[in-house]
């Protein structure tokens, strides 16, 4: 049994933390590590963090940005360290030299907890320690992480996710998210929220990744017969409730004719098309307007203001209330 088998409540006095500092890491990531796992924000008794960049090279790393950053221990250490903090690469393609990723496989058979940010996940998987498992990434980097390696279950809606010592998160701020998650279940609650406070940043941030993501309607063919018909009807009465009959007629098609040529044309179906359609309609409302929810539903063609906030929340991850305060505008 290692230390951090079901991440037992810290009790010990240090904590060795190793940053990978790859050639190519992206700034922020590498930002966003030394300053939340920094030793004065963590260190208090009987709490003691030792935090390393580790590196193959002896001299400054290239970061993005055109920033450089001097290592101060080995991937010896970082193989001997409790916890191993990756950071995305520039360059989601760039396949990292295998000795960076014998030092990740390494410190997991020995027990660190392992934890990337962002594209990092595209190291982890390379790894081979995410296969079975269920990874995040960036929401725009998904798709590719999925294709690359599918033997990982990737979710792009979550801001983190892990289990037996491996962890991922989605981009950018999602790596504070995950790393303060971390923080509290090596050092407990308290600590956590000392350092999310010191960072001014919350706790804990309500929805997953899912209310960041555009979801663009599908369309394989612009100029095709059925999408148009589709388009055309919606965009007379936004409100108005569709029928496939309707679209099918409108289309001078039987019904089986038109869900086939529009599934060409799309590569999706008119339910579902319909649904994306609307849901983006709403969140552009909640957006830029002021109307009231219930309005809101109405104008995209929801029967009700209680089935459009069930659906927005299982889409988004958030009710539509708080994804508004989120991301409109303030005048």
């Amino acid at each position: 049994m290692t230390l951090f088998d079901g991440f037992p409540p810290y009790d010990v006095l240090m904590l060795s933390v190793a940053l990978l500092l790859l050639p190519g890491s992206r700034l922020f990531d590498v930002a966003i590590i030394t300053e939340t796992w920094a030793p004065e924000r963590l260190s208090l008794p009987p709490l003691d963090i030792d935090l390393r960049r580790c590196s193959d090279e002896t001299g400054p790393v290239r970061l993005t940005e055109g920033a450089h950053c001097a290592p101060d221990a080995s991937l010896a250490w970082a193989e001997c360290a409790d916890v191993v903090l990756i950071p995305g690469l520039g360059d989601s393609d760039m396949v990292p030299d295998a000795r960076y990723l014998r030092t990740i496989a390494e410190a997991h058979r020995r027990g660190a907890v392992i934890a990337s940010l962002c594209s990092g996940a595209f190291v982890l998987a390379e790894t081979g320690l995410l296969n079975g498992r269920t990874a995040t990434t960036h929401w725009g980097l998904a798709d590719a992480l999925a294709v690359r390696y599918p033997e990982v279950h990737v979710d792009p809606t979550v801001l983190f996710v892990g289990n037996d010592r491996v962890w991922t998160s989605a981009g950018v701020a999602a790596g504070i998210d995950l790393s303060i998650h971390l923080i509290r279940l090596l050092c407990g609650s308290q600590v956590a929220t000392m350092v999310s406070r010191s960072m001014v940043m919350a706790p804990h941030r309500t929805g997953g990744q899912a209310q960041f993501m555009r979801s663009p309607v599908a369309v394989k063919d612009p100029d095709g017969v059925a999408l148009e018909v589709v388009r055309s009807l919606l965009a007379a009465d936004p409100g108005q409730v569709r029928t496939i009959a309707e679209f099918a007629r409108n289309a001078c098609m039987s019904e089986r004719t038109f869900v086939r040529r529009f599934t060409a044309e799309t590569g999706t179906t008119p339910h579902q098309w319909v649904m994306n359609w609307r849901l983006e309609q709403a969140s552009q409302l909640l957006e830029e307007s002021h109307a009231s929810i219930a309005e809101i539903a109405s104008a995209v063609g929801y029967a009700t203001p209680v089935s459009f906030r069930q659906r927005f929340r299982a889409v988004k991850g958030v009710a539509p209330m708080e994804y508004r305060k989120a991301f409109q505008a303030r005048g």
